[in-house]
């Protein structure tokens, strides 16, 4: 008789259980580190347009301010991805131990993106017109004598005109200060990155001189990195991977007409620095590789550039650094875009 009880309570028991909503499974949790710039595009994508819930990851994104911070908060875990520029600062941490992978293109300066630009203040426009002009100006680079990407690109301007950084003066100033820079006259030249590329031409400070694409084409400006937290789930890596290709290929067919634009420009006002729309009629885009493509060959000729001008005392074998394989996983699934 107690045997009978017991089946007709469990039977009952299962029969509510089966008529209870069923709670899904939680997503997997990507902490992303971002410098709120244009080039994220495709992680502002993936997550307005819902491409990273479609794989059952839930992104939680933090800005970041230096090649430092990202370092930091991959060692402690506190990041599993960020966009950034392959910096002697991050190969030093890897050389160091750190076990970043650089994994997907993140902007480049492939032709007709050059998103990078030098400026000339307006007074010395009719002045400035070849390399070889700089010599006895002042330039400002950021990040310049640290490593920085910038540094490679002011070597081929520089180069091209047969000048020597002994013959003008070079310092380092963030991005907004260049443009104010430029606008009292403390600096003759400065690089600037778009949006204030435009910005300082629409405030009448500076003219374009010489934009990144035709200085030096298809410079690997950033990349996509994993962090250790992110590598320990390659599952979750690839998936992450699969959204964010889908999140760069809608940003390129925006820009081949095939998308419309309206919609990028809300996503990227919302989640960038850039929040005035009416410049994005006027400025030049980053160069995002649909396919995450990077270019490693230019990559390891400017890290012997940073090893000849003392920037980093040895290179790194960047075939253990640089890890195709979530790309060629997602390719896999979403096919080439062509």
């Amino acid at each position: 008789m107690n045997l009978r009880k017991c089946g007709a309570l469990s039977a009952m028991l299962l029969a509510i259980l089966l008529t209870l909503p069923q709670t899904a499974d939680a997503n997997d949790l990507v902490r992303i580190g971002s410098f709120k710039g244009i080039s994220d595009a495709g992680i502002f994508v993936a997550k307005e347009k819902g491409y990273f819930a479609e794989q059952g990851i839930d992104i939680d994104i933090e800005v970041v301010g230096s090649a430092s911070d990202v370092t930091t908060a991959f060692a402690s875990g506190k990041l599993d991805v960020a966009g950034g520029s392959p910096s002697v600062g991050i190969y030093n941490a890897i050389k160091q131990g750190l076990p970043i992978e650089i994994v997907a293109d993140s902007g480049n300066t492939s032709p007709g993106f050059g998103y990078s630009a030098f400026m000339v203040r307006k007074a010395l426009a009719d002045k400035i017109k070849e390399p070889a002009d700089l010599r006895g100006h002042t330039l400002a680079a950021t990040g310049y004598n640290a490593g920085a990407s910038n540094e490679v690109t002011v070597h081929h301007l520089l180069s091209s005109g047969g000048v020597k950084e002994s013959e003008l003066k070079i310092i380092s100033l963030s991005f907004p200060d260049v443009v104010t820079s430029l606008g009292t006259g403390a600096i003759d030249v400065g690089i600037l990155i778009e949006p204030l590329v435009t910005v300082a031409v629409e405030q009448n400070v500076a003219v374009v001189w010489r934009r990144g694409d035709a200085v030096y084409p298809s410079q690997q400006y950033a990349n996509l990195m994993y962090g250790p937290s992110l590598t320990r789930r390659p599952q979750v890596a690839e998936r992450f991977m699969v959204a964010y290709l889908k999140g760069v290929r809608f940003y390129n067919d925006v820009l081949r007409g095939k998308a419309p634009k309206a919609e990028l420009v809300a996503i990227l006002t919302k989640n960038t620095a850039a929040k005035n729309t009416a410049l994005y009629d006027k400025m030049v885009f980053p160069g995002l590789n649909p396919n995450g493509t990077l270019n490693v060959a230019g990559m390891a000729k400017d890290m012997q550039w940073f090893v000849d001008a003392k920037r980093m005392k040895e290179p790194i074998d960047l075939s253990k650094v640089v890890n195709t394989t979530y790309v060629d996983a997602a390719l896999k699934k979403i096919g080439k875009y062509e």
